[in-house]
């Protein structure tokens, strides 16, 4: 039998050469322990970095964006872009967490015709380290810079940034088409679309979130009985922190919340119509912006209109058809559509009648999809009216 036998040469330098290799690895392989790192606040590209292609031919209406990482915890202060020729039109910035909620919202103004566009959000946006978001930006002319398959083998690194290679957190290089925007979840080709963000270690966000505007507006008056109440926020707000509710003579007037993270609108809607004529009292409350400011209680007043005088009907008696009895003798069912701003009853039905209109009348009351509600049958009628 083969006797194994052992090589005796110098082992301790080929010990050394492996602690070495695996160290290396280790620190590749090991999140937020780059070889060397930017000095911030920065971006993900330099000022010199420039695409293959910075202007597609595509020419509708997109939002794209690049899902990155930081290493460490800090402030993303605002959104970037590389504009290339014919990438014309208003251009919005967003910030998004992965699951496609809105951080921010920012829009570019004074941009030159081409080459790095930036701007800043209203506040600096905390995020966590060693966690996937997305930035991005709509381009209502499309015209956006376009270098496929340059995510697909490997990412971008200015440490603490990272630009992610596609598959480490799905596929990067990420759009959405449609008017408007909105969040981008298609990816093609892992295209990198140039879409970078400005961050900064040591910007802290200490500005609360303030009320801009309100729906009704402050002391307003003859306000719909049926309107919903809405506050809109100077930022973007931690979805479910905010609190509107509405009060009537000293009682609470019962409804649903809502949170719109697209327009930073809070909306309450009634449960039923507002009791008119009388001063509402809307209260807004808890909100919270995503670095934890919290915003100080707000309220508002507005009066509702008053009540019709009602039973009440569409036409007053003195209106009356310029036609009275038209030229045909077709059996005919005829009717209106119509609402009303109140809950209420039906409680007749009425017509305007022509001399001529003679034989039995039966009304009736539908829904809008055909179902019968009521009906009755005239009895008594006059010659006409």
């Amino acid at each position: 039998m083969p006797v194994r036998t052992h090589r005796r040469g110098p082992r301790r330098p080929f010990r050394i050469a492996l602690v070495v290799c695996l160290a290396l690895v280790a620190a590749l392989l090991t999140p937020g322990t780059p070889a060397s790192a930017a000095t911030c606040p920065c971006s993900i590209w330099s000022a010199t970095s420039a695409p293959a292609n910075p202007a597609d031919p595509d020419t509708a209406a997109v939002e794209v964006g690049t899902k990155f990482r930081s290493d460490v915890a800090g402030n993303v202060t605002g959104v970037r872009f590389y504009k290339g020729t014919g990438n014309t039109g208003t251009h919005v910035g967003h910030l998004w967490s992965r699951t496609g909620q809105l951080l921010s919202t920012a829009t570019f103004g004074a941009e030159t015709a081409g080459g790095w566009q930036q701007a800043l959000f209203p506040a600096p946006v905390a995020i966590v380290a060693n966690t996937t978001y997305v930035i991005s930006y709509y381009a209502p002319n499309g015209r956006y810079a376009n270098d496929d398959s340059f995510l697909a083998n490997q990412g971008v690194d200015n440490a603490p940034l990272h630009a992610l290679r596609s598959g480490v957190d799905g596929a990067n290089g990420v759009y959405r088409y449609g008017t408007g925007g909105g969040f981008p979840t298609n990816a093609y080709r892992s295209t990198n679309y140039w879409v970078d963000l400005l961050f900064d270690t040591s910007a802290s966000d200490t500005v609360p979130p303030t009320v801009t505007s309100t729906s009704p507006a402050g002391n307003a008056t003859s306000v719909p009985t049926t309107t919903t109440i809405s506050a809109t926020l100077s930022e973007p707000i931690q979805s479910g922190s905010a609190a509107l509710s509405v009060m009537a003579s000293g009682t609470a007037v019962s409804g649903t919340t809502a949170y719109n993270a697209t327009s930073r609108t809070v909306t309450f809607t009634p449960g039923a119509a507002l009791a008119a004529s009388t001063v509402h009292t809307a209260r807004i409350s808890g909100a919270r912006d995503p670095a934890g400011n919290m915003m100080a209680d707000f309220s508002w007043t507005f009066t509702t209109a008053a009540a019709s005088g009602c039973p009440c009907t569409i036409w007053a008696d003195s209106a009356g058809p310029a036609v009275a009895g038209f030229n045909d003798n077709s059996a005919v069912e005829l009717g209106v559509r119509f609402r009303t701003s109140t809950t209420g009853y039906i409680t007749g039905l009425r017509f305007y009648k022509g001399s001529a209109n003679t034989g039995t009348h039966t009304g009736s009351l539908w829904t809008n999809a055909g179902t019968r509600l009521s009906t009755v049958t005239f009895t008594g009628e006059s010659g006409s009216g």
